[in-house]
């Protein structure tokens, strides 16, 4: 399959050529899985492909495209971002306010799971900006600092987590039912005991803990890759669960979140904090790194989740961007 970068500037996205001329969307599952091999096997190298041309019109016509790739879509069970259900197994890609970025991140590497493929698909560009940035992470990796990139590799990262209970006062983000997809106690026990997080319930909700890698090697590429949400989470560095639980709840307090607080925080595995300024290096290290493209209504954009990054700028106007994962 031949494949050509998107712009010559920048070696992502990766863009297959489409040599068929009906490009409708049932054309477009059709091609996708004649191709699924060839596709999984650019991603496993390039990490961002980029399927542009055919006429995909809505959530029904994008899952058939995932699903030709990758049969095994998975649900969004354990994750944080607000997100609504508009097929089986896709969502909205994000519902965080539309002024705020969503920094470069990979998907669910805080959660008992990380998906090997991400899927997006645009349906409806912004008028303005919207993007979803992405980033190589083995350039990301590569360009840190040595003994930054040790710290990280040698102690891992601990993920602390408060989530809301439905049934009580509202609190910030999203519920523990929300988060795990289950009105049940025992059956979100079973996710996180086999996820082997920590956790324990509060007066407020759930409070739990999950010790993670801050790097990962790909097992196709045998490459380094930065794999990590830990800028973000971060009670000290602004970021768009700072704003929300500033804004959704008079009780969070940024200093003390994820701890005796409501919020997100983040320490390495040990338990030692980790010094903000090495967090604000790695953001400015991504954003160095960082590619961005307008989208168009139609294109799907394939991920390898470990080997890139991806987030999300700020836009004007109505935008659907659809998400679906494996």
């Amino acid at each position: 399959m031949q494949a050509e970068p998107l712009t010559e500037c920048h070696p992502i996205p990766l863009v297959p050529a489409v040599e068929v001329e009906d490009r409708s969307a049932e054309a477009a599952a059709a091609w996708a899985a004649d191709h699924a091999a060839e596709l999984e096997a650019l991603a496993d190298r390039a990490g961002v492909l980029l399927i542009r041309g055919f006429r995909i019109d809505g959530p029904a016509a994008f899952r058939a495209v995932c699903a030709a790739i990758r049969p095994d879509l998975r649900t969004y069970a354990g994750g944080d971002s607000p997100r609504s259900g508009v097929a089986d197994r896709v969502y909205t890609s994000t519902e965080y306010p539309q002024e705020l970025e969503v920094l470069l991140h990979n998907e669910l590497s805080y959660a008992g799971w990380s998906p090997d493929r991400l899927f997006f698909g645009c349906l409806l560009p912004a008028a303005t900006g919207g993007e979803t940035q992405i980033a190589d992470g083995r350039a990301v990796y590569r360009a840190l600092p040595a003994g930054l990139r040790e710290r990280f590799e040698t102690r891992g990262i601990a993920y602390l987590q408060h989530l809301w209970d439905a049934e009580g006062p509202p609190g910030i983000g999203k519920s523990w039912q929300e988060t795990f997809e289950t009105g049940e106690r025992a059956e979100a026990e079973r996710y996180l005991a086999g996820a082997g997080m920590d956790w324990d319930w509060t007066d407020f909700g759930l409070r739990t803990r999950a010790r993670r890698p801050a790097v990962r090697r790909h097992a196709v590429a045998g490459e380094s890759c930065w794999h990590n949400q830990a800028d973000q989470w971060h009670r000290a560095l602004a970021s768009v669960k700072v704003s929300i639980g500033a804004r959704e709840d008079p009780r969070f307090d940024p200093a003390t979140a994820g701890e005796a607080s409501l919020g997100n925080h983040v320490t390495y595995g040990d338990g030692g904090e980790i010094d903000p300024a090495d967090l604000e290096t790695v953001r400015a290290v991504s954003r160095a790194c960082e590619v961005t493209f307008p989208w168009q209504a139609g294109d799907v954009m394939l991920l390898d989740n470990v080997l890139a990054m991806h987030g999300r700028k700020p836009f004007t106007g109505p935008r659907r961007v659809l998400v679906a994962m494996a």
